[in-house]
């Protein structure tokens, strides 16, 4: 194929891709699948499904349920007086939302500190994610002074929907820490 050099850009002045038999377009076909099947961090396995034909099975890399002690949720209580409930996807998946309850409010108090930034890593990836500080609300957290029996949240900004439902994660607010909570 030959091309042509022009004011307005390069064209094709050889047959189009539909005559050519063999043409570049399908080494860059072939070459950007291979480069996608390449990239993609899935694992797949071969299966037969109820009709007896072979398919092909996707599967995400996850990471190893984290060990959990027995007593953790009575450390929690004991060492920072909050009951962690759970953490899900809210806002269409592009947030996460963290929700705790205070059991006594002395101890539960460094969660509250404003100069404290939480922090919310995502296990499977490495991802670290923040609570995001909209100018017209600021932190999309509580930040008053605790009280007891009361159930408190914050939001952690999800970009992409990195975290899916069943990932694990971890949560810092300055020396408090949650780990290997699995996102519902």
């Amino acid at each position: 194929m030959k091309i042509q050099l022009t004011r307005n850009g390069a064209r094709s002045t050889g047959p189009g891709p539909c005559q050519e038999p063999a043409g570049w377009y399908r080494h860059l076909l072939a070459g950007g699948l291979a480069l996608t099947i390449a990239c993609v961090p899935v694992s797949a396995a071969l299966a037969q499904d109820e009709s007896g034909h072979d398919s092909v099975i996707l599967a995400r890399n996850t990471a190893p349920e984290p060990f959990h002690h027995p007593r953790e949720k009575t450390f929690m209580k004991r060492q920072w007086g909050v009951e962690v409930l759970y953490v899900r996807q809210t806002a269409a998946g592009y947030m996460l939302e963290f929700r705790y309850k205070v059991l006594d409010a002395d101890k539960a108090k460094p969660l509250f500190e404003r100069q404290t930034k939480p922090l919310l890593t995502h296990i499977e990836t490495g991802a670290r994610l923040i609570v995001p500080t909209p100018a017209k609300t600021g932190a999309l957290r509580n930040s008053n002074p605790p009280l007891a029996d009361h159930t408190y949240w914050m939001f952690f900004a999800n970009p992409g929907k990195l975290v899916q439902p069943g990932d694990h994660v971890n949560i810092d607010i300055g020396k408090f820490r949650v780990a290997g909570l699995i996102v519902q």
